[in-house]
């Protein structure tokens, strides 16, 4: 009962932090992308604050998931919560990894497409990059290397 009360709060809130030219906006972006008007509303069920998301960055994270990894734009109304990751330093770094593993066949590029976005960082290390022993060192650079970029940093280390 409290999950149902708390998605119906979360609901609620999102709704009333929008107004209506900016809730067009984001289901005409959504609607661009082909979704329906049925799968944006069970995608607001499941995930209110995916309403909270900018049309910029429903368009940039859009993008990159269906013309630079090959997925389906409607993967992401499966795991709506992906959509308020950072571009930069979570989705790209993580999706470099992902597709090391696909080109090297060890992972399937269809295999629990969301999972690598959604995991905590400490599960995807442990089972994305470090997960990997005759290519861990080649992961743990490339994904550092993704890491740094996005941050601006010199040089993070994964231990």
């Amino acid at each position: 009962m409290l999950k149902i009360f708390t998605t119906t709060a979360l609901a609620f809130l999102a709704k009333r932090s929008a107004t209506k030219a900016q809730w067009d906006e984001k289901v005409e972006t959504f609607k661009k992308w082909g979704w329906s008007d049925e799968q944006i509303l069970e995608t607001f069920k499941k995930h209110p604050f995916c309403m909270l998301v900018s049309p910029s960055k429903i368009n940039a994270i859009m993008d990159f998931w269906v013309h630079h990894l090959g997925l389906d734009s409607l993967d992401l109304a499966r795991a709506p919560g992906i959509l308020q990751c950072s571009l930069e330093k979570r989705i790209i770094p993580r999706a470099s990894v992902v597709q090391f593993l696909i080109s090297k066949g060890l992972r399937r590029k269809d295999a629990g497409v969301y999972t690598p976005f959604v995991v905590s960082e400490k599960l995807f290390v442990e089972k994305f990059v470090k997960g990997f022993e005759e290519h861990s060192s080649d992961l743990i650079k490339l994904y550092e290397e993704k890491l740094n970029l996005a941050d601006g940093r010199n040089g993070i280390q994964l231990v």
